[in-house]
């Protein structure tokens, strides 16, 4: 069988080093431009949007417990800014069986801020 002039001598290595070529352009470009990700990134990714969606539901419920427990807002004004999130771990203990950890505190109190800001704009 005799082989097709294009995989034959000379012409042979510069179309094997096409394909390579080709093979390498296309990953780099894949990975840079085209949105690849390795497996581990989609990992990260995936924990961080499923965090950000469950943090999107639940914040508005600790808000909603936290405003409704008596004396919160006081004690939650009267607290300097960096202590805000142990205010709101002291008041509000778990929202929806999901237990109260830094970053969750941390969102609801900034939730409670922001619910504060709104009811002194319409006062």
């Amino acid at each position: 069988m005799k082989l097709p002039a294009i995989l034959q001598g000379e012409a042979r290595t510069r179309f094997l080093q096409g394909i390579a070529f080709g093979a390498v352009a296309t990953m780099a470009i894949g990975f840079a431009w085209g949105g690849w990700v390795t497996g581990e990134n989609a990992r990260i990714m995936r924990a961080s949007a499923e965090t950000s969606g469950r943090m999107s539901v639940l914040v508005p419920l600790c808000v909603a417990q936290f405003t409704a427990a008596d004396g919160a807002i006081a004690k939650f004004k009267a607290t300097g800014p960096y202590s805000r999130e142990n205010v709101v771990s002291e008041f509000v203990k778990s929202v929806a069986s999901t237990s109260m950890d830094y970053s969750f505190a941390k969102a609801c109190a900034t939730g409670v801020e922001t619910e504060i800001a709104k009811t002194a704009t319409k006062t």
